[in-house]
């Protein structure tokens, strides 16, 4: 199974995950397969219009490898969407990593998976959510991963595509990861 489930929604950050997806298709020859709430095209923060190829609640979340979401400015939007909170929650209790950034942290917090686990994000969205999170433990680092949960800032997104490979066991050896951590970077 190559497969990862793209998580898109209005005003998500297309930037954040654009190295991960980059990874998972040319690295790991995985397919991505994008999902909205509805199954509607949605258009990101950065004006980008995403082809939904279905609705999150029609997907078995069993069929894919990782759950991939943005953040971005569209998620108080969706905080109360029932699907996004089950198919989390599916996905976690059938440990399908899930990587989160920035932003949709919160709905990882909402949907419990974050419960007594370390994770991250930016403080501004760990402050104005912080009852969401009550039972989480923010660090406020770069970069979380724990078990099958990577959590990141919105601006470590390199960090977080070299996770999801790593997590995927994308890469060869360390070196082959530093090359594609400073790619990422701009190095």
């Amino acid at each position: 199974m190559k497969k990862i489930l793209f998580f898109a929604y209005p005003q998500y950050a297309d930037f954040e995950i654009a190295h991960a997806l980059f990874l998972l298709r040319k690295i790991g020859k995985y397919t991505v397969t994008t999902v909205s709430v509805d199954g509607e095209d949605v258009e990101s923060v950065g004006g980008l219009w995403t082809k939904a190829e279905g609705a999150l609640s029609d997907i078995n979340v069993s069929d894919f490898s990782l759950i991939l979401i943005p953040g971005g400015d569209g998620v108080p939007d969706i905080i109360n969407e029932e699907s996004i909170t089950a198919k989390l929650v599916e996905a976690f209790n059938l440990s399908i990593p899930i990587a989160s950034i920035c932003g949709s942290a919160v709905l990882l917090g909402k949907a419990g998976v974050l419960e007594g686990r370390e994770f991250t994000c930016n403080q501004s969205t760990f402050d104005y959510n912080e009852n969401i999170f009550s039972r989480s433990l923010y660090t406020g680092k770069d970069i979380e991963v724990s078990d099958q949960i990577i959590t990141a800032k919105g601006t470590a997104f390199a960090e977080f595509a070299v996770s999801v490979g790593q997590m995927l066991d994308l890469f060869q050896d360390e070196k082959q990861y530093d090359s594609l951590l400073k790619f990422c970077k701009g190095m």
